[in-house]
């Protein structure tokens, strides 16, 4: 069997959409910047590496195309990351095919969410895998290339190189991403970062540098990077020195972060604006008083909601598209619910859209246990008890007056409050579809899709008035 020399990196895909199937969930493309971190590190050490992304292909497909490019098999391991429970058991089918054709092929699995919780569990599920990496692994990969170590789940500083999209399969489809910081730390209860302390934001001019590299890495065709950052904390300060420095050295690019709703001032937001930052993705979750507190989000509901306004306010004002998170949580009522859509209607002229959903328990029993039995002492109930045994994904029941059907159901209700086709089209294709796709596409798209699935209201042209679909 002839073996190339190539490091070959999969992100798994996802066999369907994490949370409606349709036309345009499809289309969606989530770039792995974590294993792109893994490559690009590799690459600046002189080995030759590619990037697959699963996407919303067959794990068949993807296979193929990879066998067809001369890449696999390989001397080195393949490397396959996992950025969701979701895309497991997309995993487990590929990994099946690697063996099928290869059986000498060594499989290093990693993933933090999803393998880093329990390595006993994760290995009951993917029993191909031969070396797993629970952790971030800039420090370890060139030993994975050829050893199998024991690995913890530790954590990792931000690297200080920027990202290689030119090693991504077909990457002029996505939207670049540069890394700003890692780690969070704020302590809310579903949130998988939690206890991972943030970390300082580097100099500004330097992401300022990273920001034009990239743009170099596409023959200066217009992108619009993602500022990756689970936390993005800039103080005023920071904020002013990257927007002087964007200035200085003609750095005119569009850029999309997310931040919580209480962790930046509207002068910062200012700054950033004058930098370029046009999308944000903010962490409201909530704006009933009763659920930021059973989230952890703050133990002051009063000044985390003055916060979120006016930061809100300050999007408005500087012309940021200002895509609002919520969370239907445990013990949701319809009370509280009210409260959050009362909140919401009042900064509607605020809001460019907003992502709604039912919370969700992720990975084994040995953490979701944890979140399931506070979640239980809120009134919620898991719709299936063996689903952290068997998939990692437990979904709920929030309350009596939220199972969880009728969870979903007021998600989308929800969701269509507050934005329709226009709306959905600018805050999705900014970032996520493919870079060719355009308005034409979306339309297509929308005509051939379930409209009951869709979780914006479509708006009739000829009459203005939006379509019914509940």
């Amino acid at each position: 069997m002839i073996r190339s020399s190539v490091v070959n990196f999969v992100s798994a895909g996802m066999l369907s959409p994490k949370k409606r199937d349709h036309a345009l969930a499809r289309r969606q493309l989530y770039l792995n910047y974590g294993a792109l971190s893994l490559a690009t590190k590799l690459q600046l050490a002189g080995h030759d590496v590619a990037l697959f992304h699963g996407e919303h292909r067959d794990p068949e497909e993807v296979f193929r195309r990879l066998r067809e490019s001369g890449r696999f098999p390989s001397i080195y391991p393949l490397m396959v990351s996992i950025p969701s429970f979701y895309a497991l058991p997309w995993a487990q089918a590929f990994c099946r095919l690697a063996k099928e054709v290869d059986s000498e092929c060594r499989i290093v699995v990693g993933g933090r969410w999803v393998v880093g919780p329990d390595l006993e569990w994760f290995r009951g599920l993917l029993p191909e895998a031969d070396v797993l990496a629970p952790g971030l692994s800039e420090g370890v990969i060139e030993r994975l290339l050829t050893e199998s170590p024991v690995l913890k789940r530790i954590a990792e500083p931000t690297p200080g190189f920027t990202l290689n999209h030119l090693l991504v399969d077909g990457y002029r489809r996505y939207q670049p991403s540069v890394e700003a910081s890692r780690g969070c730390g704020m302590g809310c209860v579903f949130c998988e970062e939690r206890d991972i302390k943030v970390e300082k934001l580097g100099d500004a001019a330097a992401l300022a540098a990273s920001m034009a590299l990239v743009g170099e890495q596409y023959d200066g065709e217009e992108i619009r990077p993602y500022l990756q950052s689970s936390m993005f904390m800039p103080t005023a300060r920071w904020a002013a020195g990257l927007a002087d420095e964007a200035a200085r050295i003609g750095l005119a690019m569009a850029w999309r972060t997310e931040t919580r709703v209480d962790a930046m001032t509207p002068q910062t937001l200012a700054s950033l604006a004058d930098s370029g930052l046009r999308v944000i993705d903010l962490g409201l979750e909530t704006a009933s008083p009763r659920q930021i507190l059973a989230m952890n989000k703050t133990g002051v509901p009063d000044r985390y909601l003055r916060r979120a306004s006016e930061l809100l306010e300050a999007c408005r004002k500087h012309g940021v598209m200002a895509k609002v998170n919520m969370l239907l949580y445990a013990g949701e009522t319809e009370e509280t619910l009210a409260e959050t859509t009362t909140w919401l209607d009042a900064h509607a002229d605020s809001i460019a859209g907003v992502s709604v959903g039912p919370v969700i328990a992720y990975g084994p029993p040995k953490t979701a246990g944890v979140l399931l039995e506070n979640w239980r002492a809120l009134g919620a109930q898991p719709v299936d008890e063996t689903a952290a045994v068997t998939t990692g994904i437990t979904t709920m029941h929030l309350s009596a007056d939220f199972p969880a059907e009728a969870a979903e159901v007021a998600s989308q209700r929800l969701a269509r409050r507050y934005m329709d086709e226009d709306a959905y089209f600018a805050l999705k294709n900014f970032s996520y579809y493919p870079r060719d796709y355009g308005r034409a596409d979306f339309d297509r798209d929308v005509a051939s899709s379930d409209s009951s699935a869709l979780p914006f209201t479509l708006r009739r042209r000829e009459t203005g008035s939006p379509a019914e679909y509940d």
